[in-house]
């Protein structure tokens, strides 16, 4: 039986590095057997299931983290706790219009409703009805909304709708190796971007190399939870905080540099670019027209430049067929000439800008289907204005 095994919560630091502190703990379960062996809180919550008593075991794991956690929020009123819900009990409880125990609890340690956050798995909740219910009711009390593992599975953007979250955890999956992953990447500025629109902050889920929370700190996640940082310990000790300190200092300072380091880049390209455009230009105004050898050898000599193509400043119509390096698939088709680019951020930005100029976030190209920037910019050839775009392969 469950109960005949040794039950304890044990503390994971949530981070917020902007703030430079700890921002909150979830509670995670830790069972051991008699001989002190560990059991994996998966084989502890079937084998509760399977007993029929998982309400039992999740109402206790609760309580037992709730009466931890005072001792740390007395300490600091702004900490909050994470709390785990059990998708079957939420049912149950919504179904039978059931109240949960830990609230008396929560009221009786006069700890605020919003320093604790309850925490579902949407995608195992089948019924959207009682899922909203259950939301709906414990944020009308007080309490913070979290969803959890969000971005994988069956997780779903029109949840959100319904759940409303303060708080979305972006899962692991996501964040595994995201710095070198483009789609993951492109995935996580989508999330992070609705949650931005809907009010909610995003939290990256087991972050273990810097590399991942500096390309998260770049999407602007607010929140980060792993193995970087701190393992789920059973006491949050002052050397442990101490020890987080140091490492939020030191990716902060990991993260200035990288910010640095990009902007130098950026303005290096442009630089490079524009000695390039010149060049371009110069050879442009000599030919009547602009698909001549002269450009196809200056995209030859010029390796990371794989297209450029020449728009008509007032119509926002292309000069010509775009020049381009030879393409390796026919999915992809680069623009012809007397294509309309006037929606293109790369035509109406440059026309607009006081520079004059542009240079996009990278982009899979629909031309090649190679990553790239466009660079953009106004120029003046026997006294009519156009705009000149370089697909620029990214690095």
């Amino acid at each position: 039986m469950f109960l005949d095994k040794r039950i304890e919560v044990f503390f994971q630091p949530i981070i917020s590095i902007k703030e430079k502190k700890i921002f909150a703990f979830e509670a995670l379960t830790r069972s051991f057997d008699k001989d002190d062996n560990f059991i994996s809180p998966l084989k502890l919550f079937q084998e509760a299931k399977k007993e029929n008593k998982i309400d039992i075991l999740d109402n206790l794991v609760r309580q037992k983290a709730i009466n931890k956690f005072r001792e740390y929020y007395n300490q600091d009123k702004n900490l909050l706790l994470f709390l785990n819900f059990e998708s079957s009990v939420i049912e149950e409880h919504m179904k039978n219009n059931l109240t949960f125990d830990f609230i008396k609890q929560v009221e009786k340690l006069q700890i605020k409703k919003c320093n604790i956050v309850l925490e579902i798995k949407e995608d195992t909740i089948k019924d959207s009805i009682l899922l909203k219910k259950f939301c709906q009711i414990h944020k009308k009390l007080g309490f913070t909304i979290a969803i959890d593992d969000f971005g994988t599975g069956y997780s779903s953007f029109d949840r959100l709708a319904i759940v409303k979250p303060d708080i979305v955890k972006i899962d692991r999956t996501l964040i595994d190796n995201i710095d070198s992953n483009y789609i993951n990447d492109s995935i996580l500025k989508s999330i992070v971007d609705i949650c931005n629109k809907i009010g909610a902050l995003t939290l990256a889920e087991g972050v273990e190399r810097k590399e991942e929370i500096l390309c998260c700190m770049k999407k602007h996640v607010d929140i980060y939870q792993g193995f970087y940082f701190e393992k789920a310990i059973n006491i949050i000790e002052q050397t442990n905080i101490e020890q987080i300190k140091q490492k939020i200092i030191n990716i902060g300072l990991e993260y200035k540099k990288a910010v640095q380091t990009h902007i130098k880049i950026k303005k290096n390209l442009f630089k490079k670019i524009k000695h390039q455009t010149k060049d371009a230009v110069n050879i442009i105004s000599f030919e009547e027209k602009f698909h001549f050898d002269k450009i196809s050898s200056f995209i030859e000599i010029n390796p990371h430049i794989e297209a450029i193509y020449l728009i008509d400043f007032e119509t926002g119509n292309q000069i010509n067929d775009t020049i381009i390096k030879s393409i390796s698939s026919s999915f992809y088709h680069p623009s012809k000439h007397n294509e309309d680019h006037s929606l293109k951020e790369y035509f109406y930005i440059t026309k607009e800008s006081k520079s004059k100029e542009f240079l996009s976030p990278k982009y899979i190209s629909k031309a090649s289907g190679s990553m790239c920037r466009t660079y953009a910019k106004v120029i003046n050839i026997n006294n009519d204005n156009f705009i000149i775009c370089f697909d620029i392969l990214a690095d």
